[in-house]
């Protein structure tokens, strides 16, 4: 669904381009967007090696973040951090300094951890949060 979603919003903006640009600039517009069409349904597919397949945090503030091939690297939390019921936004920094975004939608973990998450994201402190990958 994600990726069908993503090949659609990226063909619409094919589409535009090729109807409002000359054909020159079409046609390298259109290139660059299927480039980023390409991109992203990798990633929203976890076929790359920026995705994002576990997360773990801890009481004491620290925090974990495993690739697709399940290895586990220290990450710290970003000043981007969504709580809400419906929906959960967590942008981080792994040990390699590569930013990560990951999108945690309530019937993706079950209720009580997505809840316990969502206590953790609004009520931690900015220094544990900071301190957490260790910078």
């Amino acid at each position: 669904m994600l990726a069908a979603t993503i090949c659609a919003s990226h063909g619409a903006a094919i589409t535009a381009a090729l109807v409002s640009l000359p054909v020159p600039a079409a046609a390298i517009v259109a290139a660059g967007l299927a480039l980023s069409a390409i991109e992203h349904v990798r990633l929203a597919l976890h076929r790359t090696p920026r995705a994002v397949v576990g997360l773990e945090f801890a009481a004491d503030g620290s925090l974990a973040v495993a690739g697709p091939a399940d290895d586990w690297s220290p990450a710290t939390l970003r000043s981007a951090a969504v709580p809400v019921p419906w929906l959960t936004v967590v942008t981080l920094r792994d040990a390699q300094q590569r930013r990560r975004s990951v999108v945690i939608l309530p019937d993706a973990v079950e209720s009580e951890a997505f809840r316990r998450l969502r206590v953790w994201l609004r009520w931690r402190s900015p220094a544990r949060g900071r301190r957490a990958g260790g910078e």
